[in-house]
């Protein structure tokens, strides 16, 4: 199920959270900026502002940003996910992965692409770790400003500080149910999750896991049914077999869809039952609830996905 998390990564910045959140002068280096919530300093580049909705920073005017975020998992099993295959199967390729060195902590840097909105995206990205958590910083710049803005987007990546990591608020609120519990350490402003006992990794591809993540910038919805349902298509290293139910819901007064659906692990072929619930807030974008189970837990946790479900509240009204 880590790789599950690790795909919904290399979507960044296509998903992270409507709300402010925390950035700093960082004090031993005043051309730093330290996000304390992740545990990272970086250099802001010239031209660009704090980023209200991820930790990062963003250029709006070319839509090139800089993201960071923490991953509750192991360096070594989270960057051997960056493969061909593993970003291939997301519509995204692999130009270059090699070892380096973050601070005396191992460290990878990789290089990729990807289509979103009708454009070709470049990103640059720097993973570093332990066997209990992987940071990762990623650069972002549509290719049509790529050869204006490639030297200040690695020149951030080359100065990258870890820093003590402090606990964040989320921008929502959620009660965990059954043994299901939040897991620890994730920091990426957007992104809460859930797994049995709140470990990550799970012990198999059977076990249930709940996320929920809020949408960034200007998203385009257009019609909401079609848009929820397409999105459940492209869950994370997941062939979805059938969509069985595609149902209206209100949670916190937010309109939206809840759909459920039978599929696959695309690496281990476990039969699986997919739980989604997207919601439209009026002033745009989305609110994206997901939970996953292997088929023969299905009729024990989606009436626990459904209840999980209602508890959502948007915490900053």
């Amino acid at each position: 199920m880590l790789r599950k998390l690790i795909a919904a990564i290399a979507w960044i910045p296509l998903l992270a959270a409507p709300a402010k959140l925390k950035a700093q002068v960082a004090k031993e280096a005043p051309s730093l900026v330290t996000f304390p919530d992740v545990g990272v300093a970086i250099l802001q580049p010239s031209g660009f502002e704090t980023a209200e909705s991820f930790y990062g920073f963003q250029q709006p005017s070319t839509g090139a940003s800089v993201m960071v975020l923490a991953i509750p998992g192991p360096f070594a099993e989270v960057t051997q996910g960056f493969t061909k295959t593993a970003l291939a199967d997301k519509g995204m390729i692999l130009h270059s992965k090699e070892l380096t060195q973050v601070k005396g902590q191992a460290g990878v840097k990789v290089y990729f692409s990807q289509q979103a909105y009708g454009q070709e995206f470049l990103k640059w990205a720097v993973l570093f770790g332990d066997t209990k958590r992987t940071t990762m910083v990623v650069a972002t710049s549509p290719q049509s400003h790529a050869s204006k803005l490639r030297h200040s987007l690695q020149t951030v990546l080359q100065s990258i500080e870890p820093s003590r990591m402090a606990a964040a608020p989320l921008p929502f609120k959620i009660e965990a149910v059954a043994d299901l519990a939040q897991v620890q350490g994730v920091a990426m402003g957007n992104t809460a999750l859930f797994t049995r006992n709140g470990t990550i990794p799970t012990a198999t591809p059977n076990d249930p896991m709940f996320i929920v993540a809020l949408s960034i910038g200007e998203v385009f919805v257009g019609n909401r049914k079609e848009y929820a349902r397409r999105r459940l298509l492209e869950t994370a290293q997941t062939e979805i077999g059938s969509v069985q139910t595609t149902i209206p819901i209100t949670i916190d007064g937010l309109e939206g869809y809840e759909l459920t659906a039978t599929g696959k692990d695309q690496k281990s072929q476990t039969h699986l039952m997919v739980y989604q619930v997207m919601l439209f807030p009026d002033e745009g974008g989305y609110i994206l609830m997901a939970g996953m189970v292997g088929q023969q837990q299905a009729k024990n946790y989606l009436p626990e996905f459904k209840a999980m479900a209602q508890t959502f509240q948007q915490s900053l009204k």
